[in-house]
C-alpha cells in the first residue's frame, strides 16, 4: 500500500469504484467531490485522521485494492489536532462572507429569467450582482484567501491549485456572463451565470467542510493573529463596502 499514498484518489477510484464506498463510511466524500487530484496521503491529513484510523481505513482500501492478495500496510504516525469549538475568527468571518454570496447565487436563476422577460428593466440589477462577486466576493474575500490565508500553506498542494483554478474559471464565467449582457445574448448570460452559481457553490462546500477545517486546526496561535491583524487591515482599507454589498445580496431573495 505504500505506494498508493501518492496516487491521486480519483484514479484509484476509477479502478476500484468500491474504494468511494469504503471512503464515504469514514465520513469522507470523494465520490461527489470535484477536486480528484488528491493523494492518499493528503486526504489523511486533511481529514484528521490520527494513526489507528489511518491503519483501519488504509487496511479495508488495501482489501478492495489486492483482494486475497497479502499486502502491507504502512503505519503512519500522526495524532489528529485537536479540533476547536469554533473557526478562529478572521476564518468564522469567512464563514459569514459564504453565506451572502450562496445567497447572491440562489437568486441567480431568478435573475436569469427576469433578464429574459425584461432584459433592459433588469440589466442594471445584473449588472449589480456583477459588480457584487467582482469586488466582494472577489477583490474582498477571495483577495483575503489567496493574499493571506493560503499563503500560509504550501501553494503546489493539490488542493489549494484546484481550489485557485475554481476561483480563475469563475472569474472567466463573470467575464463571459459581463459580454453577453452588453450584446444581449441571454443565452451566453445564462449559459455562464448558472456555471458560475454551480461552481461557487460546491467551491463553498468544500471549503466550509473539508478545506477551512484543515487550515484552522494547522495554523499556529502566532500565525491566527498574524492572520486576523492582515484580514483586519484588508476590512479596514474596503470600509463600509463590504456591509452594502452584503445587504444588497441579501435583498435578492424577492426577486
Amino acid at each position: 500500500m505504500q505506494s498508493y499514498l501518492e496516487q491521486p484518489i480519483k484514479d484509484l477510484m476509477q479502478q476500484h469504484p468500491t474504494l468511494g464506498t469504503i471512503l464515504g463510511e469514514a465520513g469522507i466524500g470523494c465520490t461527489t467531490c470535484s477536486l480528484g487530484t488528491c493523494k492518499v496521503k493528503d486526504i489523511l491529513e486533511i481529514h484528521n485522521l490520527d494513526s489507528g484510523q489511518s491503519q483501519q481505513l488504509l487496511t479495508r482500501m488495501g482489501q478492495a485494492i489486492y483482494g486475497s492478495t497479502p499486502f502491507e500496510v504502512p503505519r503512519i504516525e500522526r495524532k489528529t489536532a485537536p479540533a476547536r469549538s469554533s473557526f478562529c475568527p478572521p476564518i468564522a468571518r469567512m464563514v459569514e462572507e459564504h453565506t451572502h454570496i450562496l445567497r447572491l447565487i440562489a437568486a441567480i436563476p431568478g435573475l436569469v429569467a427576469a433578464l429574459r422577460r425584461d432584459l433592459e428593466g433588469i440589466r442594471p440589477l445584473a449588472e449589480q450582482a456583477l459588480d457584487f462577486i467582482r469586488n466582494y466576493a472577489d477583490r474582498y474575500h477571495h483577495a483575503k484567501e489567496e493574499d493571506i490565508l493560503f499563503g500560509y500553506f504550501d501553494p503546489q498542494s493539490e488542493i489549494l491549485r484546484v481550489m485557485l483554478q475554481d476561483h480563475q474559471d469563475g472569474r472567466d464565467h463573470v467575464r463571459a456572463v459581463a459580454e453577453g449582457l452588453a450584446t444581449g445574448d441571454l443565452d451566453r448570460v445564462e449559459q455562464h451565470f448558472l456555471a458560475y452559481g454551480e461552481l461557487l457553490r460546491g467551491h463553498i462546500q468544500r471549503e466550509n467542510e473539508i478545506l477551512y477545517p484543515w487550515m484552522d486546526r494547522s495554523l499556529s496561535m502566532h500565525q491566527i493573529g498574524e492572520l486576523y491583524a492582515r484580514c483586519a487591515e484588508v476590512e479596514q482599507g474596503f470600509g463600509e463596502r463590504p456591509r452594502t454589498y452584503e445587504a444588497f445580496a441579501d435583498s435578492l431573495q424577492n426577486i
